[in-house]
């Protein structure tokens, strides 16, 4: 079922006596979404805001780390909401093993903002470098 706006609409697209521009319709968040990880003894490692205030969405955004243990992040809203909830959610990545010469691996976790503007962990995998002789 459509209504009458709608009905008019279309003939204004259809009539060549009218020029209708395109347009597209953008989803914007509202507030920013920051990332905070943990080293293993619990303290703050670091902190970064993923996604600002009017960010697009749908989006995804590549995070690299260098770890040698589980990674914890820690998802919350970087600017006020109306609600007195701020963290949305907390992530172990894991388990990261350090590499073969003891130092760091190196950790790329996707987040990603999906079409109802919700904050998913989609994946995370290690890089390791293999060198052949």
């Amino acid at each position: 079922s459509s209504g009458i706006n709608a009905e008019y609409g279309q003939c204004a697209i259809l009539s060549p006596a009218f020029k209708v521009r395109d347009f597209a319709i953008c989803d914007i968040l509202q507030a920013g979404i920051k990332l905070v990880w943990f080293d293993p003894s619990g303290n703050v490692g670091g902190d970064m805001e993923v996604f600002t205030p009017g960010h697009q969405f749908p989006f995804s955004k590549m995070l690299t780390f260098y770890r040698k243990e589980n990674l914890v992040l820690e998802a919350s809203y970087s600017t006020p909401v109306p609600h007195t909830q701020t963290v949305i959610g907390r992530f172990e990545v894991g388990p990261i093993k350090p590499a073969e010469d003891g130092g760091s691996t190196k950790v790329k976790v996707k987040v990603k903002i999906d079409i109802s503007g919700i904050l998913i962990v989609e994946s995370a995998h290690t890089v390791t470098k293999v060198i052949q002789l």
